[in-house]
């Protein structure tokens, strides 16, 4: 991977973007995809670019925009903020994490809390922690002050920049599935320089993936273009860490091609 398109995955993985609010890293793929490809954006957020518009066959190549993150659901009476996963969470990953959440004049940073180890009865210290146990600190001093920076309703993520670790390997919260909305994009970007071809190839960032149970953007996106082909990049899990059995997972090391 060469430093620009290094520069532009780390910067499309930063930018919060969870199910259904998606408009911030979306409008970086678009801004991308202009470059080299005609683009448009339909009514569900999905960001279509595409290649010799009218050609045969079409191909469409898909991969989700979205990433899980949280949405804000009560304020109490003494400002600290409860709030619903939105997609699949493991509770256990939320505790003590700081979070930014989109509120009406901008970015708030809070941390996620719960009832100090010290205060909880010994019988339930085994217990996992559900998320209707955890909330969140803004800093706030009462409901009203609360209510100035967040709603019911604003959605947030983990603040949580990209790392790079050694062996050419990134930590991310959004890697699932930013990744593959890149990796179509990049597919695209190096068709474009590829003449002679006579196929409609589209590159789509879809969205709400992780909240749909009937295929949420991908599908509409499929039912617009028409595709009589199509290849979905998403992630998996890799088998090559401690506790992973793979004689009923598979046999997955990370680094070691796709899946």
């Amino acid at each position: 991977m060469d430093e620009r398109a290094l520069a532009f995955l780390k910067t499309l993985l930063d930018a919060p973007g969870p199910s259904g609010f998606e408009q911030v890293p979306a409008r970086l793929w678009r801004e991308e995809a202009k470059a080299f490809a005609q683009v448009e954006v339909d009514v569900g957020g999905n960001s279509i670019a595409t290649l010799n518009p009218g050609g045969a066959p079409r191909v469409m190549l898909a991969g989700h925009v979205d990433e899980i993150g949280l949405m804000v659901v009560h304020i109490d009476d003494d400002g600290f903020v409860f709030f619903a996963p939105i997609g699949g969470w493991d509770s256990q990953v939320l505790v003590g994490q700081r979070v930014l959440i989109e509120g009406k004049a901008g970015p708030v940073l809070g941390v996620i809390g719960k009832k100090a180890i010290h205060l909880v009865k010994h019988e339930d210290r085994d217990r996992i922690s559900k998320v209707t146990d955890l909330w969140i600190d803004i800093g706030a001093k009462n409901k009203d002050e609360a209510g100035q920076r967040v709603r019911v309703g604003d959605p947030g993520v983990l603040a949580s920049a990209p790392i790079e670790f050694p062996n050419g390997r990134l930590v991310s919260r959004s890697i699932d599935n930013r990744i593959g909305a890149f990796v179509v994009l990049e597919a695209l970007r190096r068709l474009a320089k590829t003449p002679g071809f006579s196929a409609q190839v589209s590159a789509v960032a879809t969205t709400q993936e992780e909240i749909a149970y009937t295929g949420g953007g991908a599908r509409t996106s499929a039912v617009k273009l028409h595709p009589d082909a199509a290849i979905v990049v998403d992630v998996t899990h890799a088998t090559d860490y401690p506790g992973v059995e793979k004689k009923e997972i598979g046999d997955f090391k990370l680094g070691a091609g796709a899946v």
